[in-house]
């Protein structure tokens, strides 16, 4: 089971079979109030257990172990070619090496390392993950709260990773010569350039939906919830109001600004390294508009990220919208994928 706490919802999954024939069996989602979780610390923890107890009951879930997400300014992924030599001599590099790029505090923090193979110029492609002892703390603590097991902590944008591979395993050999991921969530967008078998770029960058709840609530004069009703709710004819999609068409435009600007940052950094589709993904990804103004700064082809094409669901056992699952889901679904890992 998967357990994703962002910033607007918890998300809660199960997921069964095998690698190429995945299904997802269950899933819940409860939506927090606002300001529950800000950047990546837990306002309101006492609720968000709240939440994760609702989330499962909702999902008929009565699994105890899970592997549970983390993500934020307290977290960081690096892709580093590490020498020849035994596990233990690539370990001390990699602390050795960790240290130069943790902010946080090497010291502070759990480090871990996975070699993902050979490099052509020799040494071991490595990728490193890092979380502030603090963040896993308090993610556990609310999680034991709900009377769970967290026996495997996370990385959001490893999660993401993994379930892309899942998702294009027919294809992945292509889509490894350079993909961008862009998971556009409530708080934040997370920023990925997947590679040879991994993330080898990653930034989460701070735009979200929840910027354009902010601003309809400001322009409109209305509650944080009513704002949120007013982003979501469509006419007789399936449209939003006028103002209302004046408003998020102006922020998408911020959004997609931001992320062109992680693009060139990544190009300008002398990287080779260039992608050749790019496959968008989270609650704030079905914003009008938004695939289409990134289909023009992307420069590559630019698509939804559609999960069940390849996993398995059965529609009338879920019980939800097939495509908001899709763009919510797929952290979740990319924990829970440690089962098989």
């Amino acid at each position: 089971m998967g357990v994703d706490i962002g910033a607007h919802s918890i998300k809660v999954c199960e997921l069964s079979g095998s690698p190429g024939k995945v299904k997802l069996e269950r899933f819940g989602i409860f939506t927090l109030s606002e300001a529950a979780v800000i950047e990546d610390e837990l306002q309101k923890p006492s609720e968000i257990t709240e939440g994760i107890i609702e989330a499962l009951k909702q999902a008929n879930i009565k699994s105890k172990v899970v592997c549970l997400g983390l993500y934020g300014p307290n977290t960081m992924t690096k892709r580093m070619n590490t020498p020849e030599g035994t596990k233990e001599e690539i370990e001390d590099h990699v602390m050795w090496e960790a240290e130069q790029y943790i902010t946080f505090g090497a010291d502070e923090s759990m480090i871990d390392f996975f070699i993902l193979g050979e490099n052509e110029g020799g040494g071991k492609d490595t990728i490193v993950a890092a979380a502030k002892n603090d963040l896993i703390d308090n993610f556990g603590q609310v999680v034991r709260a709900a009377k769970l097991i967290p026996k495997v902590v996370d990385l959001n944008v490893i999660a993401l990773s993994n379930l892309f591979e899942e998702v294009v395993r027919g294809n992945l050999e292509e889509y490894s010569n350079g993909t961008l991921l862009l998971d556009f969530g409530a708080q934040s967008t997370k920023v990925i350039v997947y590679k040879r078998g991994g993330p080898i770029f990653t930034k989460e960058i701070p735009v979200g939906g929840s910027l354009i709840t902010e601003e309809i609530q400001r322009q409109m004069g209305v509650s944080y919830e009513e704002a949120e009703d007013l982003k979501t709710s469509l006419d007789d004819k399936g449209n939003l109001p006028e103002e209302i999609l004046a408003i998020i068409n102006s922020q998408v435009d911020q959004h997609v600004a931001e992320v062109r600007k992680s693009i060139n940052f990544y190009v300008t950094q002398g990287s080779a390294e260039k992608v050749s589709y790019c496959f968008v993904t989270g609650g704030s990804s079905l914003l009008p508009g938004l695939v289409d103004k990134l289909s023009v700064v992307a420069g590559v082809p630019v698509e939804r990220l559609d999960v069940f094409s390849a996993i398995k669901v059965d529609e009338r056992k879920l019980g939800q919208n097939l495509e908001q699952v899709s763009a919510i889901a797929p952290v979740v679904m990319g924990l829970a994928l440690r089962k098989f890992g």
